[in-house]
């Protein structure tokens, strides 16, 4: 009877183990080379390297900043001389082991109707909102990096 109740112990401890051992973990989110442009009529763009380093894909879904009224997620996309902003309703995906650079001219974050008070290398608080991984707080510093020139030949 003792045996018996140790062995079912033991079985019991064992399956436990196993489901928990073999459960999903969270998503690993890094985030690097974070930083913001401030326009003077009260908009910006905030841009960042987002590094997944886990086996599961996750996404950004949304992001908000007490320093703005919006924060959203857009994509600039040329069609001929026009470029254009989507805003991406539905997040992005970041595969898990992968990365994805929100920059000039692509994806990034849109921020609306920012306090006055901001200038040159203040630090604006962003919070990220992922599927998996859950907030993620970020403190890109505003600066005035011009997008990138194109060669004309």
């Amino acid at each position: 009877m003792f045996c018996q109740k140790i062995v079912k112990y033991f079985l019991l401890f064992f399956i436990f183990f196993l489901t928990i051992s073999t459960l999903p973990t969270k998503a690993e989110i890094m985030i690097e080379d974070e930083w913001a442009r401030v326009m003077p009529s009260g908009s910006g763009s905030v841009y960042m390297k987002i590094l997944n380093n886990s086996d599961l894909d996750d996404k950004l879904i949304s992001a908000s900043s007490d320093n703005a009224k919006m924060v959203m997620i857009h994509r600039s996309v040329r069609d001929g001389d026009i470029v254009k902003m989507i805003h991406i309703h539905d997040g992005i995906e970041i595969p898990g082991n992968s990365s994805i650079s929100l920059k000039p001219g692509d994806y990034h974050l849109m921020l609306m109707n920012i306090d006055n008070t901001f200038s040159l290398g203040n630090k604006i608080n962003i919070k990220l909102n992922f599927e998996k991984q859950g907030a993620v707080e970020i403190f890109p510093i505003t600066k005035l990096r011009p997008p990138m020139m194109h060669k004309h030949e």
